[in-house]
């Protein structure tokens, strides 16, 4: 099993449009897009989307099996691609916390998406994997998941401000192996609907976890880093990152 991301800024991405900042302007002179966050579990059989936040997802998976979809919330960044990939062929069952609003009319014109509502610290076991949610602060009812493969425990955790305290209690228990986590905000913002880099590495370190990885940036905080040459504890996932949990 591998994991890849497709995308870790946040919604905006990056370049922002016709913002001229530092960052923004590096990533058109070098010819790169970071998109909204969004990865995929890959299987020799299918992938397993984590989120579906980018608009031509059907695209990107056109030919594969999409055995799954893990929403973490109804926010536009994480199930925009939903729009196209509902008139799929294929019957495809995408999991969520309970939304009544949802997103746009996802419910009324499902086609060919099946919507299972999942409940918090639910765990689904599948043929290669097991998956827990865990119920995250954010400012929509939202999960983080903890995939368990084989030896390997990952922990997927976006969008947030924090953490429930049962979801702290819970992940202390585990022995983690990787945890990729919101970090869209510099030290300069402390409340808001996501964490800053102190705030998410702080929870990291709490957790113990083996590998830790930030994610969801935005532009400013690329380029607060980047201006005061800050030397980050963890660092932020790229576009187009893979991890092979397969390898020893």
């Amino acid at each position: 099993m591998k994991l890849n991301f497709l995308g870790s800024a946040d919604s905006a991405g990056i370049p922002v449009h016709n913002c001229s900042c530092v960052i923004c302007s590096e990533y058109r002179k070098k010819g790169i897009t970071n998109l909204s966050t969004s990865a995929y579990l890959e299987f020799k059989n299918g992938v397993v989307l984590l989120d579906a936040g980018i608009e031509n997802i059907s695209n990107i998976f056109d030919g594969k099996r999409i055995k799954a979809i893990f929403l973490t919330h109804f926010h536009a960044d994480h199930c925009l691609g939903l729009l196209r990939l509902r008139h799929s062929i294929d019957k495809i069952d995408c999991y969520h916390p309970k939304d009544d609003d949802g997103f746009s009319d996802l419910f009324k014109h499902n086609h060919s998406i099946i919507y299972n509502q999942i409940d918090s610290f639910e765990k689904l076991n599948f043929e290669e994997f097991s998956i827990t949610t865990i119920p995250l602060k954010h400012s929509k009812n939202t999960m983080g998941y903890c995939i368990e493969y084989k030896n390997k425990t990952i922990v997927y955790l976006t969008d947030c401000f924090g953490l429930e305290e049962e979801s702290y209690s819970f992940l202390k228990n585990k022995d983690i192996d990787f945890t990729f986590i919101d970090a869209c905000y510099d030290e300069r913002k402390i409340k808001g609907n996501h964490l800053n880099y102190l705030q998410a590495s702080k929870i990291l370190d709490d957790l113990e976890v083996k590998n830790g990885y930030l994610m969801h940036i935005s532009h400013t905080t690329k380029e607060y880093i980047q201006e005061n040459d800050i030397e980050l504890k963890y660092r932020y996932i790229e576009p187009n990152d893979s991890f092979d949990f397969d390898v020893k």
